[in-house]
């Protein structure tokens, strides 16, 4: 009986060691992002991007507007898949929390991906660490933590013995 009730804490433990993983290596690419930018700005000097002929403060709206609606999508995604569904069990909630996690790193990461795409356009590099610091911060503040998943299991499922 106590090997059926430790299987559920195992599972959810297993599954969220998994995403912590997978997330870490997201956040890692952000400071690789960070190392690229720094090798071609001293490689290259002065670098001036790739595409001179671009008007920088068209670029820079649209790249500043497309994070800011990357930061939207990912604090409603962060608060909206995580809900219960209807005749959902243990396992399917644990591969949700999981998927959400997922899911949410790497729409946090896309404002800096944004920052480097502009950067190797117009060789800028500050807007670039502006759009890295967003990121981090969502990485930050969405990246997986086991209480808050042991929380919801156990409120959603107090049977399970979690």
């Amino acid at each position: 009986m106590k090997a059926k009730a430790m299987e559920p804490t195992s599972d959810l433990k297993r599954v969220f060691r998994t995403t912590v993983i997978i997330n870490g290596a997201l956040v890692a690419c952000l400071f690789l992002y960070a190392l690229m930018v720094e090798l071609v700005k001293s490689q290259l000097r002065p670098f001036t991007g790739l595409d001179s002929g671009l008007r920088f403060q068209t670029l820079r709206f649209l790249f500043f507007g497309a994070a800011v609606g990357a930061v939207v999508f990912v604090r409603l995604a962060g608060r909206t898949l995580p809900k219960m569904m209807p005749g959902e069990n243990l396992h399917q909630m644990i591969s949700r929390l999981s998927r959400t996690a997922v899911i949410t790193s790497a729409l946090g990461e896309l404002p800096a991906m944004l920052g480097f795409v502009q950067f190797l356009l117009t060789g800028f590099s500050r807007d670039f660490y502006i759009l890295l610091f967003v990121s981090l911060f969502l990485e930050f503040m969405y990246f997986p933590r086991l209480q808050v998943w042991q929380d919801l299991a156990r409120k959603r499922f107090p049977q399970q013995g979690i």
